[in-house]
């Protein structure tokens, strides 16, 4: 049949799109211990892809590093999950899960020799993990918006870079990034800045800090996309696992998140202060 080669994985990438929606769905609508368990899970595939493929650990190796990462990532997740109280304040965060996040961090970048590239995309990876939780459970309008923002800019950054053409953004590193996809990312994270400051109290600084703020959101998660295109390269391997068919690997599907809430999340750590959408 005519096209059919071309659309062969169609039917096993929407399957397993919808089985991910599914998942993420129920983790996301349950939120407390169930999410913190099931991003556990989703930080291991992660943390696994990483050891075993971009930083190309020997099996037993990276075996050994995925599970003790993911076990004190699991502990993070948790303790965040049951030490912060509703009278802590709407973004607070615990010192205790903040320690425990930091030596996973440490353990993730321990068998890194040589690039620094590596060495932060790996420290990313339980970073932003958590990150999402705290926003989850502390401003999950904002941590919407950032889920928003990612799938937007992604999609107009196909699009348009598809439509558009033009000169690349990064050739070196991602020859395919155009920079007509690239802004046109950053536009649709103004549009929806827009949208949501025109209806706060106070809608020209909201929608020119929440412009500014969901720019970065964008250019961080077209970097992270970027880099992990750029690793796999290094690598010499298309996708970082075939753990999802037709997408690939986890790394490859939410890339661009981890990029995105490390940005996020860091943002409303260090301001500390109750945001009100």
């Amino acid at each position: 049949m005519a096209g059919g080669p071309k659309f062969a994985d169609l039917v096993p990438r929407v399957l397993s799109a919808l089985v991910l929606l599914s998942v993420a769905g129920a983790g996301l609508w349950f939120g407390g211990l169930v999410l913190a368990l099931l991003l556990s899970v989703f930080g291991a595939v992660m943390l696994w892809e990483y050891f075993r493929l971009i930083i190309r650990l020997t099996k037993p190796f990276a075996r050994i590093a995925t599970v003790l990462s993911s076990v004190l990532l699991a502990v993070a997740l948790i303790l965040e999950h049951r030490l912060v109280q509703e009278t802590d304040g709407t973004l607070a965060v615990s010192p205790i899960a903040i320690g425990v996040l930091i030596v996973t961090m440490i353990v993730v970048m321990i068998p890194v020799r040589k690039s620094r590239l590596e060495t932060l995309f790996g420290a990313m990876i339980p970073l932003a993990t958590f990150l999402f939780f705290f926003l989850h459970q502390s401003a999950p309008m904002a941590m919407w918006l950032v889920v928003a923002v990612v799938i937007s800019t992604d999609v107009a950054g196909y699009f348009f870079g598809k439509l558009i053409g033009g000169p690349k953004f990064w050739p070196s590193l991602s020859p395919n990034k155009t920079w007509a996809g690239t802004v046109s990312g950053w536009g649709m994270a103004a549009i929806i800045a827009i949208i949501v400051g025109i209806r706060a109290s106070d809608p020209v600084s909201t929608t020119i800090v929440g412009v500014i703020f969901l720019v970065l959101v964008a250019f961080a998660a077209q970097m992270a996309d970027i880099a992990e295109s750029a690793l796999k390269r290094r690598a010499g391997v298309k996708d970082s696992s075939k753990i999802i068919p037709g997408h690939g690997g986890a790394l490859d599907r939410f890339d661009g998140m981890l990029g995105a809430f490390t940005v996020a999340g860091l943002v409303f750590v260090l301001a500390g202060f109750t945001v009100t959408l």
